[in-house]
């Protein structure tokens, strides 16, 4: 027999359906007609001899594409369990040794929604500590098999310490020369110091993802991202080095960050024309970021004042991929809630500049939370990321988005419930912004 999966959701679409499997990614448009025909013919259906057919029928060649997609299934799996084992195989051949290298937190902005709060040490790697951060990553390559050395550079701003960014990526370059495995650098900046210069000396190491946080046209950008000493605006400078980056070919694209709330949202699709007008339209992925609260550090709550309800950030989401689309730009396919982050890696640490390591990003800033220190010994096991029994309260609750959501994100889930291992549904937010997206993405 055959059946649905159960990680599918459907959108009416007049007298089709649109159905898309969140496991395999699979979208297929059907008539209603088709699919309740096909409902009335799967208990009849033989899954081993439906391959064997001579002759099948149209509806048989529907259903063993449907098959083949991962919307229809053999009764006989069980899917949840059959998730789990995914999960927990994907994290053990998962073989990148991913090291997201915070060589400051301190950061020349001062943008009130900080999910570091504003407070935090202002902490710079040194030489020394970079040589140690050498040595441990080289240590840990020695004593664990895998494929790929990756490095983020993260803050803070990474680019306030260029010395070190200069210093250590030729000594990870060793490393991987010396391993035989490949080398991949990523930055996450807010861009205002990513010149020539810098493009140019990254994009030896191969540079291969740049993300870059702009919150709207000029005006509103400036408003909310601005210098803390100066408050002066950083709008212009960023745009001409996405600009420079593009043209000369050390980034093929850039992803462009844009975290809306009650002040910018309606200003951002100006944003969308400026990068137009640019002409770097095409080479620039849009993600939307929400505000969410964070760890209180002291300061008034920005997102008591500022933030969206939950029903309202689906819809905003939803509407400014609209109209990016309209332009033309690229739109995510898919909203993702945090299933593969940096926490459920196994070769992953997030190296803070003292060698401090913690295993989630958004930990930066919060020494309470680092489980282990480079001088010490070689483990990336931080305990509270390790206990999944989350995802089972997922699944035993038949959501369809367990593929895409992963049980949600583990610092939100910390936020809200005081615990890394607890549930964190956001069920109705991720199926709003999910359906939306497929039907603008395949309709």
């Amino acid at each position: 027999m055959i059946k649905w999966s159960m990680f599918n959701f459907f959108i009416d679409d007049d007298a089709y359906l649109i159905i898309k499997n969140n496991l395999t990614a699979s979208v297929v448009r059907i008539s209603k007609k088709i699919k309740r025909e096909i409902d009335d013919s799967l208990p009849l259906i033989n899954y081993e001899h439906l391959f064997n057919l001579k002759d099948p029928t149209k509806q048989d060649l529907i259903v063993k594409k449907l098959l083949e997609k991962g919307l229809l299934i053999n009764s006989n799996v069980n899917e949840k369990q059959k998730y789990k084992k995914l999960f927990l195989d994907y994290r053990k051949k998962d073989t990148t040794f991913a090291v997201y290298l915070a060589t400051t937190t301190d950061c020349q902005l001062d943008c009130p929604y900080c999910f570091e709060g504003r407070d935090k040490k202002k902490d710079y790697m040194s030489i020394k500590e970079a040589n140690d951060i050498v040595e441990w990553a080289s240590e840990y390559l020695d004593q664990n098999v895998c494929s790929k050395l990756r490095v983020v550079l993260y803050g803070g701003e990474p680019l306030l310490n260029k010395k070190i960014i200069k210093y250590i990526l030729p000594k990870f370059k060793n490393i991987s020369d010396k391993k035989f495995i490949p080398l991949e650098v990523g930055i996450l900046t807010n861009g205002e110091f990513l010149n020539f210069e810098m493009g140019k000396f990254l994009n030896i190491y191969n540079l291969d993802k740049v993300q870059i946080t702009i919150d709207g046209p000029e005006e509103v950008h400036n408003s909310r991202r601005f210098r803390k000493n100066t408050k002066k605006g950083t709008f212009q400078k960023i745009i001409n080095n996405i600009i420079c980056l593009l043209e000369n070919n050390f980034a093929s694209k850039i992803d462009i960050r844009i975290n809306f709330d009650t002040q910018n949202i309606n200003r951002i699709p100006e944003l969308f024309d400026v990068l137009k007008s640019k002409g770097v339209g095409d080479r620039v992925n849009l993600s939307f970021g929400i505000i969410t609260p964070t760890i209180p550090t002291g300061q008034k709550s920005y997102f008591k004042e500022n933030g969206l309800k939950q029903v309202d950030n689906a819809e905003k989401y939803i509407w400014l991929c609209s109209e990016a689309k309209k332009r033309n730009l690229i739109i995510p396919k898919e909203f993702l809630a945090g299933p593969w982050c940096v926490a459920r890696k196994i070769h992953s640490a997030v190296v803070l500049p003292k060698g401090g390591i913690l295993k989630c990003i958004s930990l930066v800033g919060r020494d309470k939370f680092i489980f282990n220190n480079i001088n010490n010994h070689i483990n990336l096991t931080d305990k509270r990321f390790t206990n999944f029994e989350y995802i089972d309260y997922c699944l035993n609750n038949n959501c369809p988005f367990v593929p895409i959501c992963g049980g949600g994100c583990r610092f939100e889930a910390y936020l809200s419930t005081g615990n890394f291992s607890k549930p964190h549904c956001q069920k109705q937010l991720i199926e709003n912004i999910n359906k939306g997206l497929t039907i603008l993405n395949y309709k």
